[in-house]
This record gives C-alpha cells, sequence and structure tokens, in this order.
C-alpha cells in the first residue's frame, strides 16, 4: 500500500480526573502505541497541542510525523530518564529540526492571558533564528488566529470530559 493509500494517524486523548491522562495512537500503517502523560488538569495537554500545529503547518518531521513512522515515545523518555545528558532524547533521531519547529510552534504561549497572535508569530520567528530554523511561509499571523481558534474549542472539549472522557484527533503525515 503506497503512503498515499494510508489512513491518518488516530490518537485517542483520554481523560480521567484525579490519574494520568493517556493517549491511544493508531498509526496511518494501523501499527499501534499509547504512553500516559501528567495530567493538565483543564489545560489542553501539551501533545495535543502538538498536534493540532504540526497539523496546521504542515511539519510532517515534528513528534507526530515520528510517531506515525513508528518512534515509541514512552520508550524514549523512559530511556532519557535512564541516560540523561544532552543527548538523551537521541531516540528521536539526529536530525531533530522539524521536533525544533514543531516545539517552536506549541510552545508559542496559546492560552497565555493577552498574547495576541502578532506577539505569537514574532515569538516563533524568533525561536525559529536562535534555532537557524527558517521560518515557514505557512506560519502567517491570520494562520496563528485560525489555529488558536481550533485549540480554544479543543480546551472547552477537553474540559468538558468529566470525570472521564476522550477526545480523538487526526493527523494526516501525507
Amino acid at each position: 500500500m503506497a503512503a498515499a493509500d494510508h489512513p491518518p494517524l488516530r490518537a485517542r486523548f483520554v481523560r480521567t480526573v484525579g490519574e494520568r491522562d493517556r493517549v491511544y495512537v493508531t498509526r496511518s500503517d494501523g501499527s499501534e502505541t499509547s504512553w500516559v502523560f501528567p495530567s493538565f488538569g483543564e489545560g489542553l495537554p501539551h501533545d495535543v497541542v502538538h498536534l493540532v500545529v504540526e497539523q496546521a503547518f504542515g511539519v510532517r518531521d515534528g513528534f507526530w510525523g515520528r510517531v506515525d513512522r513508528g518512534v515509541d515515545p514512552a520508550a524514549i523518555n523512559a530511556e532519557a530518564s535512564r541516560v540523561g545528558g544532552k543527548d538523551k532524547y537521541a531516540g528521536f533521531g539526529t536530525d531533530r529540526a522539524g521536533l525544533l519547529l514543531a516545539e517552536a510552534l506549541a510552545g508559542a504561549g496559546w492560552f497565555l492571558p493577552g498574547h495576541d497572535d502578532a506577539a505569537r508569530h514574532a515569538e516563533i520567528a524568533r525561536q525559529c533564528a536562535a534555532q537557524g530554523l527558517a521560518l515557514p511561509a505557512r506560519v502567517s499571523v491570520a494562520a496563528l488566529a485560525d489555529t488558536d481558534r481550533r485549540l480554544r474549542e479543543l480546551q472547552a472539549r477537553w474540559k468538558a470530559l468529566t470525570p472521564r472522557g476522550t477526545l480523538e484527533l487526526l493527523f494526516d503525515p501525507s
């Protein structure tokens, strides 16, 4: 089956109030993985933010693209905790440009009060320049506003998942 014939990756984020949250992933090739992460309570999980921004801005070699290609975040995090040091995340590969871009996008202050889209754009541009990365043309102030609306809508849905519920999202790696 050609890559274009694969369905998108499916991620099911499970919130259980008072416990660690979990994500169950079915990759585009049908294989599966899952991991737990500390609860952000009513705050949208960082991995959800990653999925949304990577999809919105076409980042195919970020966190979710790597998960789709077989990376196991639980195993990488366990190894990172065991070995420590600056190369503790070597399991993500040697070329981490896509991960750095994804992190700049995900960490752009989406839920900070008073942080508007123009400020967010400037911060992402600053982070990209600091990492030696080109700012993708798709990362415009208007596209950031659309992404902010999507994240806020998902935030409201996540908050409503009490005492337990699932938020299912798709990621198309093609």
